[in-house]
């Protein structure tokens, strides 16, 4: 039985690490992979590197953003977005209202008028949903080409079911931009991410690598059973337990439940038996050639096609594929019930092969020098109209007991790394006591 510590933290990914570092007493990590990354972790593949599903690097918080570059000390890449929609048989630009001229005429013009002539402006002047919000700030043209069919693609539930949380990650457009996007006059819209920074080498888990370095991890732990007695918790793999006076978890909170002699209260456990978390099918791609376009990714709104979006790993990094090849990632988000997730690997792997050869996107199987398919059970975090009653219900319980969530499916929220990042550093002060800053990759705790 090991001495007590301070803290006990249960995953080394991002969220982990970086928590580890941001808390005043010791912790220690506890993993149960022989690596750091968890969800953001990559692989290689006959010379390729991916992600498990594609991350970069932007925020809107310079500081946290600066922590992350400084991080890798060099070893970065950035780049310019280039998104595209497929969109009848074409891909247009990214987001889908600055690229309005690049539909066919008809498109053009109905996305325009339901944008300046917009009746949901006064139907819906305070929304309840995500689908009112969507139509009052944007019109009927552009919500049902665009954005209803990808968000419920995306989410797997009917648009007018999200929360209206997601209206805050939506810009709302300028009408100059919708004005000059439907004359054919250059514009950009999402601004905070139009340029982006990424690992030059060693994928997105060089991030978790840099930050793997000076804090107490123990890999290869797999946490079956959460005992807590006498006001300490026993952290137990089956052969081994560590003990701690505080306990912060990045596993699944659906996991966390089941694993735990706490009695979870009936209202708590109803809580977490209500959140929405959908998995994803991960299709990874190695192509022969050079690829001219240099695209970031490509988004589809077509229920035809299981994929929901594809990214180009090369283009985030070029040392992502070897000399003369490029790479391909395709994401297929579905409900864990669904027929599309009781398909095979090798039916999965034909459909997205197909689509994109129909599309143009690449020219042949030939092409294809290697591949791999994989599915994540936790992805997509979905806001629906209980999610905020849920999660604060949950939180505040699993705080009183000291035992703390974070990360993206601990803390339950839909975030990238940043934002993770934001949480950990509220978390942090939490229980310091006093704020954490960032400046550049120096912690001041």
């Amino acid at each position: 039985m090991s001495t007590p510590l301070p803290y006990g933290i249960l995953g080394a990914g991002p969220a982990g690490l970086t928590l580890a570092h941001f808390l005043r007493e010791k912790a220690e990590v506890l993993e149960a992979n022989s690596t750091p990354g968890g969800h953001a972790a990559s692989f290689q593949l006959d010379g390729f590197t991916f992600d498990y599903g594609p991350h970069i690097m932007f925020s809107k918080y310079k500081d946290i953003l600066g922590f992350m570059i400084e991080s890798l000390d060099g070893n970065v890449h950035e780049c310019r977005r280039n998104n595209k929609i497929s969109f009848k048989g074409r891909l247009t630009k990214y987001p889908f209202e600055n690229g309005l001229s690049e539909l066919p005429m008809e498109d053009n013009f109905a996305c325009a008028q339901g944008f300046f002539i917009n009746p949901y402006k006064d139907q819906y002047p305070n929304p309840k949903n995500l689908r009112e919000w969507l139509l009052a700030r944007f019109g009927a043209g552009i919500c049902e080409r665009y954005l209803f069919p990808y968000n419920e693609k995306v989410w797997n539930i009917p648009v007018e079911d999200l929360s209206m949380l997601w209206a805050d990650r939506i810009p709302n457009p300028a009408p100059e931009d919708i004005l000059k996007s439907a004359m054919g006059i250059p514009t950009e819209g999402y601004l905070h991410q139009l340029y982006y920074n990424y690992p030059r080498t060693g994928g997105y888990q060089a991030l978790s690598e840099c930050w793997n370095r000076g804090v107490d991890v123990i890999y290869n732990f797999e946490a079956k059973q959460i005992t807590k007695k006498d006001g300490l918790f026993y952290v137990s793999n089956g052969t081994t337990t560590r003990s701690y006076k505080q306990l912060i978890s990045t596993l699944p909170v659906q996991r966390l439940a089941k694993m735990t002699n706490l009695e979870i209260p009936a209202q708590v456990q109803q809580a977490i038996d209500d959140l929405i978390v959908h998995p994803m099918w991960i299709i990874s791609l190695g192509i022969r050639g050079v690829d001219a376009e240099k695209m970031t990714a490509v988004y589809f709104p077509e229920a035809e096609y299981l994929v929901n979006r594809i990214s180009f790993p090369a283009t985030f990094s070029p040392h992502n594929a070897p000399e003369g090849c490029y790479s391909i990632q395709a994401e297929i988000t579905c409900r864990p019930n669904s027929e599309t997730w009781s398909m095979s690997e090798a039916a999965i792997l034909q459909h997205v092969i197909d689509g994109m050869i129909q599309r143009n996107i690449i020219r042949s199987r030939e092409d294809i020098v290697c591949q791999n398919v994989c599915r994540k059970t936790y992805s997509y975090v979905v806001y629906d109209h209980a999610y905020e009653k849920n999660t604060a219900v949950i939180r505040e319980w699993f705080s009183a007991q000291n035992l703390h969530l974070a990360g993206r499916f601990g803390f339950f929220e839909y975030a990238n790394v940043d934002g993770i990042i934001w949480r950990n550093l509220q978390l942090a002060e939490k229980l310091n006591g006093h704020p954490v800053k960032l400046v550049g990759k120096q912690i001041q705790k």
